[in-house]
C-alpha cells in the first residue's frame, strides 16, 4: 500500500495543531483569568487535603452565607466518597459568568462581583475521573474566591 505525500502532510498538520491547542489556550489567558485559576487550584488543594474548615473560611462571602461551616465540613467528604486521592487535575475550560470585562473600558479591568467558572478534569486513584467546576468571584478586596463548587 502506498500513501500519497499529501496524506502525510495532513496527518502532520493535524498532529501539530493538536499539540498546540493547550499552549494556545494557556497563552490566551488574561491576567485576571490566570489569578482566578490559581486561586481555584489553591482552594481545591485545601479540599484535597481534607482541610474543609480552612476551605470554607477561604471561600467567598456569599458561599459562607449560603452554606454553614459545619454543613460544609460534614458535606464535602460525602461529595468525594469513594473517589480516593487526586492524582492529576487540569483546568480545561474557563469562562466569565455573565458579562466579561468591557473591552472599550479604558482600564480594561475586571470589577468586583465578576465571576469566572472553571472546569477541571480531575483524576482520582483507581483511574476514576470526574469534572469539578469551581466558580470564582472577584470580591471587593480584589481577591478571587470560590463561590460555588460542583463535582460531576
Amino acid at each position: 500500500m502506498r500513501c500519497r505525500p499529501l496524506s502525510y502532510l495532513r496527518y502532520a498538520a493535524l498532529a501539530v495543531t493538536c499539540a498546540l491547542v493547550p499552549v494556545a489556550w494557556a497563552q490566551g489567558m488574561t491576567p485576571p483569568q490566570r489569578e482566578a485559576l490559581n486561586a481555584a487550584q489553591t482552594w481545591l488543594a485545601r479540599v484535597d487535603k481534607q482541610q474543609y474548615a480552612d476551605a470554607w473560611t477561604a471561600a467567598a462571602e456569599p458561599f459562607r452565607t449560603s452554606v454553614t461551616r459545619q454543613a460544609f465540613v460534614e458535606g464535602a467528604p460525602k461529595l468525594r466518597r469513594g473517589l480516593g486521592k487526586v492524582t492529576a487535575r487540569s483546568g480545561d475550560k474557563l469562562a466569565y459568568v455573565g458579562a466579561p470585562p468591557d473591552p472599550s473600558d479604558p482600564s480594561g479591568a475586571v470589577k468586583p462581583g465578576m465571576k469566572i467558572a472553571i472546569h477541571f478534569t480531575t483524576k482520582f486513584a483507581g483511574d476514576k475521573t470526574a469534572t469539578e467546576e469551581v466558580t470564582m468571584l472577584l470580591e471587593s478586596d480584589g481577591v478571587w474566591r470560590p463561590v460555588g463548587y460542583y463535582l460531576q
